[in-house]
């Protein structure tokens, strides 16, 4: 197999030296940028494979190769950007990290080419700190791909149900907790907001007339 790898996060970076040397791999090229995909010829390629991603393809990919990415929820209103943060702010502890395939429709009214269907899946744990997050979509993101490679090309394909809710992509600027809300959330909450936001992301942040407190790293015990 001929496979494209794109990515440019730090966890998912480190997932291509497993696809490389993988046994059925017969040529690789990782590529960071979407321009970098473009340069290549798609045509000689079976796939392309993306990881931790937070832009659209878009058609003049999408339609040209065969485009897989993973996906880190289980609730389809969790499919449109930020879905860890978003997870742990609402207080879910454990999801699913999923192979899932790109294709570009263009009547959608959510204009975007995540078509829901997914291949493989495997359970994510979502209660530890960013850093050890981060590591466990490494691991599993190694695990998907290597059951989508020796399935292809009789992978078995399922649908996620799509959801009225949805839950929009986060910015930098919700980093900011205002003051005034503290007092309104427990300590669960209070580390759910800033344990999301641990770096690499935004970190979270309290705001005053003196300035700006940013929690870089937090610790919590239930009583």
């Amino acid at each position: 197999m001929k496979i494209i790898f794109w990515a440019y996060r730090d966890w998912a970076i480190k997932v291509y030296e497993s696809i490389e040397k993988y046994p059925k791999v017969e040529k690789s090229i990782f590529c960071y940028s979407k321009e970098e995909v473009l340069k290549q010829n798609l045509s000689e390629y079976d796939l392309l494979f993306t990881c931790g991603l937070s832009e659209e393809i878009g058609e003049e990919i999408s339609n040209r190769i065969y485009t897989i990415g993973v996906h880190c929820a289980e609730l389809d209103r969790y499919s449109y950007g930020t879905p860890i943060q978003l997870q742990i702010i609402d207080g879910i502890h454990f999801s699913k990290h999923r192979i899932f395939k790109f294709v570009y429709d263009k009547d959608s009214k959510r204009a975007h080419t995540h078509s829901r269907e997914y291949a493989n899946e495997v359970d994510l744990d979502l209660t530890l700190n960013m850093q050890d997050i981060l590591e466990q979509l490494t691991v599993t993101s190694k695990i998907l791909f290597h059951q989508f490679i020796d399935e292809y090309p009789n992978n078995i394909w399922r649908k996620w149900p799509e959801e009225e809710i949805v839950r929009e992509k986060r910015e930098p600027k919700d980093s900011s907790l205002p003051k005034e809300k503290i007092s309104q959330m427990t300590t669960e909450e209070l580390y759910n907001f800033f344990r999301c936001l641990e770096s690499p992301y935004p970190n979270g942040y309290i705001e005053d007339e003196k300035g700006y407190l940013y929690i870089e790293k937090v610790r919590y015990k239930m009583k």
